[in-house]
């Protein structure tokens, strides 16, 4: 995958990100049952995005040192 790309999917999930824990994306999710491993779901939802965020920009560093190293 080119760097461009990388960058590209990043933007676009990092903008959905936004939507999703940012109103109106919240509302559907703005709940307490069900739990997940005793937290409600309102506040599983948003660390959700931020654990998968981590992983995003891990991949991205990943994709540009591979491309520093060539």
């Amino acid at each position: 995958m080119s760097v461009a790309t990388a960058r590209r999917l990043a933007i676009a999930f990092f903008v959905l990100q936004a939507v999703a824990v940012t109103y109106p994306g919240f509302v559907p999710f703005s709940r307490i049952e069900p739990r997940v491993l005793g937290l409600p779901f309102a506040l599983v939802w948003p660390t959700a995005w931020i654990v998968v965020s981590g992983l995003v920009l891990w991949a991205l560093h990943a994709v540009e040192s591979r491309r520093r190293e060539d």
